[in-house]
């Protein structure tokens, strides 16, 4: 009998987990197509903060990279170099991403 009331409950709190709303952690970001030699610092900036932009960053990052056949990654570097990249977007609008990413890399 016990065992039967423990079910009931237990079967009802699953229930009630399934209709409340989901938090905004667990959102998942929609899919979306790029390319990224158009991809303007302007669209950049309308993405926004959050899980998008920080994707967009990695990936751009890491495109670059791959483009001038970086071998090692440094996050202090690699950090201020994309604070770079997010400041000459701010000031340039009508620049693509990359040639962002291309002029914080300069030496």
């Amino acid at each position: 009998m016990v065992v039967r009331a423990l079910e009931r409950i237990v079967a009802t709190a699953l229930l009630a987990s399934l209709a409340l709303p989901l938090s905004a952690e667990s959102i998942e970001v929609p899919p979306r197509r790029v390319e990224i030699n158009k991809f303007s610092c302007g669209e950049f900036s309308a993405v926004g903060m959050g899980e998008e932009r920080d994707r967009v960053l990695i990936y751009m990052n890491g495109y670059h990279d791959g483009t001038r056949k970086t071998t090692v990654w440094e996050a202090d570097k690699v950090g201020k170099r994309i604070d770079e990249v997010v400041r000459i977007c701010k000031e340039n609008p009508k620049l693509t991403v990359l040639d962002a990413f291309k002029r914080a890399w300069k030496p």
